[in-house]
């Protein structure tokens, strides 16, 4: 006669087999939850690469900038800028022309020159004619009209006219300069100009820090030198009459 099974005994086999998916599931669990760990370490590690990508370049702008305007300030006091006046304001201009290989170079301010202070021939055969402001406010819009119109004077209708001062221009002389072509040289490029990173005319321009580098923090180069100023009359705080 056949044994029947014990209903009890096969519920508890049932029950030890189905016991046995509890480490799968658990093994399922870990390896997902790794999974999903290493995904956002993932993300994050892109994050993190994504913002040193723009933080870094964003910081050496600012710090370039802050070398560039630190380098200019040191060399317009070297050039004792402040303490010029506007005919040694001239002289200086000459000077830099000079010192970029210009031929013919020329002081004409004064009486009777018609609104242009410098005149110089580019080492390419350009002809340039020079107005000198020495200020100590920003130059108008009147005063960028007036020079465009001395260019217009016979001597000067094949010279290309450069503004130099000793300021800024105002945002409408700015705007009237460029609508007229005109070469403007304000504080800010006059520094870079001392500093053999600017040319007028043709020839190689260097950002202002590379060309510090390569001149030193000590004394100018023999060949970026320009003479010693001599204090102008009353500390150079006048506004020139070109």
């Amino acid at each position: 006669m056949a044994r029947r099974r014990s209903p009890v005994r096969n519920r508890r086999g049932r029950g030890a087999g189905g016991n046995g998916l509890l480490p799968t599931l658990s093994v399922v669990v870990v390896l997902v939850a790794a999974a999903e760990a290493v995904r956002w370490a993932g993300w994050a590690a892109l994050l993190t690469v994504a913002v040193v990508a723009v933080v870094v370049p964003v910081a050496a702008v600012v710090v370039i900038r802050r070398m560039g305007a630190a380098y200019r300030r040191d060399a317009l006091r070297r050039a004792g800028l402040d303490r010029l006046d506007p005919r040694r304001f001239e002289e200086l201009a000459a000077e830099l022309l000079r010192r970029d290989g210009f031929r013919k170079v020329t002081v004409v301010g004064g009486a009777g020159d018609r609104g242009v202070d410098v005149l110089g021939v580019a080492p390419d055969g350009g002809r340039y004619a020079i107005q000198c402001k020495y200020y100590t406010r920003a130059v108008g819009p009147g005063q960028v009209r007036d020079f465009v119109g001395a260019l217009q004077a016979r001597p000067y209708r094949d010279h290309r006219g450069v503004l130099i001062t000793s300021h800024r221009l105002s945002a409408e002389a700015a705007r009237t300069a460029r609508d007229h072509d005109l070469v403007v040289i304000d504080r800010d490029r006059l520094g870079d100009w001392l500093l053999d990173a600017y040319r007028l005319g043709p020839g190689r321009r260097s950002p202002v820090w590379l060309a510090r580098l390569r001149r030193g923090r000590g004394s100018p180069d023999e060949g970026s030198r320009v003479p010693e100023p001599e204090p102008g009359p009353g500390g150079g705080e006048v506004d020139g009459p070109g």
